[in-house]
């Protein structure tokens, strides 16, 4: 694609950066647009030190580089977050047990439970903990970032408000205990533990105020010019400037040069263009780069190094002019080429789930898998529904789908999950009660009205991040146990939040354990029947779920790929994980894959993909395998129903296929 060359990304040639953040929908290269970026800093200024780091459960920086060395001036850094809560719980621990102890009417062994707790939705915290310790630590000229995808992204970036409560809700505890001091002493000397919290709030204070800095801090998007990408940034955007944070360019990856004679690739480029105008248009405050579709995957220090030097500014006036589509697009666009097609799942099956690495194409999947067999099962009702915190199932379908079940055609019905909202209910729900336990008699309750209802009205902001999530969860399951629908087809997250989102009920179970007995020890003091039995449903309906991932006559994953490196590493990892949990996986779906072709740019790539795909083929033995070919993009039902039919088929297929391109 031809367009006005022009100077070097801005973010690249700040000195007073000191925080670069890469974020986008999954997928789209962020991992390899920071390590690029990191490295080009590192290489331009040998005499600074740069910090690049991953925030993704599913890291991929090590794979980005190859196992080769970075520069002696730069490091790399994957957060482990058990490893951080090791640390964290060697820093603050004793600080955390004193607060409690002195703050609540909890006693030792009470604190001791839930310190020893593993904490779900560790990431995103640990994360953010981390990086304010090292900026904090003023070791790195600038500390490049490689984010998780959009969804938990926004969570992190959202954290330092959450955190400021976490802190209050801390300080509160504090305060009886300070009163007391001060009644009985005369005097409050501040302690560690008030020097703690105030150190902490300073810290906050201190990252928030660089996060919002639009000379020390830059957040910058990573998109493709294609329609999912867009609506996720446009999402993100928005909330980006909710948040108040810098954002100036964005990053437009992988444009094509089509030639004449291809017809996938001239209909990608088309495609391309008709976005890139669009993202003009819509993002009118942004400046843009491009960068270009390399035909090799960029692995290594010397690849990485060449990523931004090919970067162009795409201005307006010097895009490729807009063509009309053809009349007849609509017909010619919903042929699919797909290779040796899946079975259909079986009738008793009742939840299927598509996973993957970011981008690899799960909700295209979902999608025209839903539509697919709500057409092979008459008579069953069928909910489509997302747990990503980034949805695009929306976006995907061409029509409006939101928290409450929406019905698309007949017996498909779609809905993606509001976390958020579910865990503002329950804090409603909770406060709503504390208010009618502090508003009893006290005479032999034991409560300071004074002190006491201020914690225990700040106690859910402490809670474990993940549970937003599974109270979501709950939803689909109260579905299930009311029979409303015969099958559940659901996009998840990608890989590592995924990984966390199926770990996360037997976490969240032991939470819930450990407060079924505080109440019972306690519930004289402290009883809340109505959250007691939202606990219980929500332990009952996490038990429920547990059951049935587990039960591979009723659940099946299906695991989403593409021919890549760091995606066949990233899928490796997630089948090892279902293989601990139990979760079965039938069907491996290999997209985006390259056919045959004389064009020149679709031969390199197809060459390129062949040992990936045996790889693919030799490392998932016994699993089926199909390959989904590029193609137009399917979006809308028409589309979409199109390639629902050409991923399946109903007849029993073999399992073990050969690799080969159809002509």
């Amino acid at each position: 694609m031809r367009v006005k060359v022009a100077a070097m990304p801005e973010f690249l040639q700040e000195d007073a950066l000191r925080l670069l953040l890469f974020g986008g929908k999954g997928g789209v290269g962020k991992t390899t647009c920071a390590a690029a970026a990191a490295l080009f800093l590192a290489h331009t200024h040998p005499e600074k030190n740069y910090l690049l780091v991953s925030t993704d459960p599913a890291h991929s920086l090590l794979d980005c580089f190859a196992g080769q060395p970075p520069p002696d001036n730069l490091t790399l850094c994957e957060i482990d977050p058990q490893q951080s809560l090791a640390r964290f719980k060697a820093r603050h621990e004793s600080h955390l047990r004193t607060i409690a102890l002195r703050g609540t009417f909890l006693d030792q062994a009470d604190v001791n439970q839930f310190l020893d707790l593993s904490i779900p939705g560790l990431d995103e915290m640990m994360a953010l903990l981390e990086i304010e310790a090292w900026v904090k630590a003023d070791r790195y000229a600038c500390i490049v970032v490689d984010t998780a995808p959009a969804g938990h992204t926004l969570r992190l970036l959202g954290l330092p408000a959450i955190m400021r409560r976490w802190v209050d809700a801390l300080d509160a505890m504090l305060a009886k205990y300070r009163y007391m001091a001060q009644l009985y002493r005369g005097a409050y000397q501040p302690e560690a533990v008030d020097l703690y919290l105030q150190e902490t709030l300073t810290d906050l204070k201190h990252l928030w105020a660089l996060l919002r800095s639009r000379k020390r801090c830059r957040f910058v998007p990573v998109m493709l010019a294609e329609a999912l990408s867009i609506h996720v940034t446009r999402v993100m955007l928005d909330e980006l400037a909710r948040l108040g944070l810098p954002v100036r360019e964005v990053v437009v990856n992988r444009l094509l040069a089509a030639p004449a004679d291809c017809p996938v690739c001239v209909d990608e480029a088309a495609r391309q263009t008709r976005a890139l105008h669009e993202c003009t248009q819509v993002f009118t405050d942004h400046v843009f780069w491009g960068l270009p579709l390399l035909l090799t995957e960029v692995r290594g220090t010397a690849p990485l190094l060449r990523v931004w030097p090919q970067a162009r500014r795409l201005v307006p006036a010097h895009l490729p002019p807009l063509e009309p589509a053809p009349l007849n697009a609509p017909q010619t666009n919903t042929r699919v080429r797909i290779a040796y097609p899946a079975p259909l799942p079986a009738p008793t099956l009742k939840l299927l789930l598509f996973a993957g690495k970011g981008g690899v194409g799960k909700t295209t999947l979902a999608c025209a898998s839903a539509l697919r067999l709500t057409e092979a099962r008459p008579g069953q009702q069928v909910l489509l529904f997302s747990i990503d915190p980034a949805h695009s199932l929306a976006a995907c379908l061409g029509c409006d789908v939101g928290p409450q079940e929406t019905q698309v055609i007949p017996r498909l019905h779609v809905i993606e999950l509001d976390s958020q909202a579910e865990y503002a209910l329950l804090k409603q729900t909770y406060a709503a009660e504390l208010t009618r336990m502090f508003d009893r008699p006290k005479a032999s309750s034991g409560i300071d009205v004074a002190f006491d209802r201020d914690v225990m009205t700040r106690l859910l902001d402490i809670a474990p991040p993940g549970l937003d999530e599974m109270l979501a969860l709950t939803r689909i399951v109260d579905l299930m146990e009311r029979k409303c629908y015969d099958l559940f087809v659901l996009d998840t997250a990608p890989t590592g939040h995924l990984i966390r989102f199926l770990e996360m009920p037997e976490l969240i179970e032991q939470w819930l354990t450990t407060f079924f007995a505080l109440f019972l020890k306690y519930r004289d003091v402290f009883w809340l029947p109505k959250i007691t039995h939202t606990m219980v449903e929500l332990s009952k309906k996490l038990k429920v779920f547990r059951r049935l991932l587990k039960d591979p006559q009723q659940t099946a994953l299906m695991a989403v790929t593409i021919p890549t490196e760091m995606a066949f590493a990233e899928t490796g990892d997630l089948i090892s994980a279902c293989q601990r949990l139990g979760v079965a996986v039938p069907t491996l779906w290999v997209n985006l894959a390259t056919p045959a072709s004389a064009c020149p740019t679709c031969t390199v790539l197809h060459r390129a993909q062949q040992p990936l795909l045996q790889r693919y083929q030799t490392a998932n033995a016994g699993r089926h395998m199909t390959l989904v070919f590029r193609q137009p993009e399917p979006r809308g039902f028409e589309r979409l129903r199109a390639l629902g039919h050409g991923l399946y088929e109903s007849s029993n297929l073999p399992t073990v296929l050969p690799v080969a391109q159809p002509t």
